[in-house]
This record gives C-alpha cells, structure tokens and sequence, in this order.
C-alpha cells in the first residue's frame, strides 16, 4: 500500500518498521505488548486495515480485550469497550496459506513446507479511528 505518509517506528535498539502517518502509535504499542503485525494501512478502501501475521497475536489481541469488557463491566454496567466495538464496528477476514521458501535449484521458483500460515486482517471504517485508539489504549496502556 502506497502513496501515505510513513513514519519510521523504533520497535526494539536494532528494529525499525515503516507506519502510515496516524498508525504509529497503535502499531508500536501492539509490539510493545508483544502482539505482532506485519502490515497497516490509515486508509485501505475507506477503512483503517491491520494485519496480524500469526492468528496466536490475534487470539492475544482477542483475549486481552475480553478480559477488560469482563472487568469494565463486571458490576453489570454497559460501558462501550474494545471488545464491543470489534464486534460491532469492525470487520476480520482470515487468510491461510502455506509458509513457502526460494528453490535452491531454480531462483524464479518456490516450494511449500507443508507449514499452515494464518493471517487475520482487522478492519473498521477510518472515521471510527480515534474511538478504536480511545477503547485500543484503554485495554493497551503506553509505558
């Protein structure tokens, strides 16, 4: 995806990431919980689009955000939280393939592994951003 502003992302001393200009500090903080994404994008068909490269981040992500909604809500209040706006704002599309690696025998060429890879796509309309970061940065703290 190009053609959006990117600004660089110190993730670790030795690891930098490239971020649409209005992402960076969801995408860093995911990292900083240690749930990986491997590509975002501010403004993917009208929609704000975050890919989860391995579905074990996504079920973290998930998990994580249950457990606030349980405690935000737990004396039976009805609080808008990131879990309800995953469920009711956003939409998730799963991709599978298989891991391939480059064919010592032929350059222009791949072969499988036989390793399944799970991608989980997140989307929700860009208008809906700053209420995603508000609910996001509840469940995920900064430093």
């Amino acid at each position: 995806m190009t053609g959006h502003k990117q600004i660089e992302v110190k993730i670790e001393d030795d690891f930098y990431i490239l971020v649409d200009e209005g992402l960076e500090d969801v995408i860093k903080n995911f990292f900083h919980w240690e749930i990986d994404t491997c590509n975002s994008c501010i403004d993917y068909r009208g929609s704000i689009w975050i890919e989860f490269c391995d579905f074990q981040d996504w079920k973290q992500f998930l998990q994580l955000a249950l457990r606030n909604n349980i405690a935000v809500n737990a004396d039976g209040y009805n609080r808008e939280t990131l879990w309800n706006f995953l469920q009711e704002e956003a939409k998730v599309k799963l991709v599978f393939d298989e891991q391939v690696i480059e064919d010592s025998n032929n350059e222009d060429n791949f072969i499988g592994t036989g390793v399944l890879i799970i991608c989980v796509g997140l989307s929700f309309p860009k208008e809906l951003l700053n209420k995603f970061k508000e609910l996001f940065f509840a469940v995920f703290p900064t430093e």
